[in-house]
């Protein structure tokens, strides 16, 4: 992750970020992904479809050209839900609507799409930044491991957002965040996985002092995820990885 975050920070193309990011997610046993934005206040109509854009793609071209043809933007209960959530979810956790969103999830899964993960970022203006991930289907993965692949990628993911953003002038710096210790100390073990119950044990504080500091910092961060504000932090240089 260390060596991920350095060349993300030093990559000077978005071709540069992509393939730091596509050596790195490989470690956690996803082989395949996709970056892609849309403007989530529009319904998923042509309008939508048309306003999709896919940043980075490495799945099979049969698929994507299928996905594309046969207008799966508008039926993909993978899209449908990154409009109404800040979480990254499993595909198979899903509740599909109808057949056609069925439909989508089983020919994804024949196109050799295993284990999907969705990771959404909330975009200023009402857009959605979403990345999937999957695998190939020659890993298997112990549910302990999985969860903690899942919570580095989601990490990875911010980590590429706001490169991406950067070199893709969709943001401009914004003004230096001042950080206490305390809320320092909390996003440093965030950025190392630890829980809000975790970290109380380990500064001998309460969980509830805990949140209190970390929800300061996702303030001065704007945002509302913990994981990002951390990854912000590292990226800011504000914190430091073990």
């Amino acid at each position: 992750m260390r060596d991920y975050i350095e060349e993300a920070r030093q990559a000077d193309t978005v071709a540069d970020l992509i393939e730091a990011f596509e050596k790195a997610v490989q470690c956690l046993d996803y082989q395949l992904y996709s970056f892609s934005c849309w403007d989530a206040r529009t319904s998923a109509t042509a309008n939508a479809a048309r306003d999709h854009r896919i940043v980075a793609v490495n799945y099979p071209a049969q698929w994507v050209h299928r996905y594309r043809e046969q207008d799966y933007f508008s039926k993909d209960p993978v899209i449908r839900h990154a409009r109404s959530t800040i979480a990254p979810y499993q595909w198979n956790d899903l509740p599909v609507q109808n057949g056609r969103e069925q439909l989508v999830l089983q020919e994804a899964n024949e196109a050799g799409l295993n284990r999907g993960l969705a990771i959404p970022i909330h975009e200023p203006w009402g857009r959605v930044f979403l990345a999937t991930l999957a695998t190939d289907g020659s890993a298997c993965a112990t549910s302990a491991s999985h969860e903690l692949a899942q919570a580095q990628a989601h990490a990875m993911v911010v980590i590429f957002h706001a490169r991406y953003s950067a070199l893709s002038g969709a943001v401009r710096k914004g003004p230096w965040v001042d950080l206490t210790p305390r809320e320092s100390e909390c996003l440093e073990w965030v950025a190392q996985g630890k829980s809000s119950w975790d970290i109380g044990q380990l500064m001998a504080v309460s969980e509830h002092t805990v949140n209190f500091h970390l929800k300061n910092a996702m303030r001065k961060f704007d945002t509302a995820s913990r994981v990002t504000a951390a990854v912000r932090a590292v990226s800011l240089g504000l914190i430091h990885l073990p």
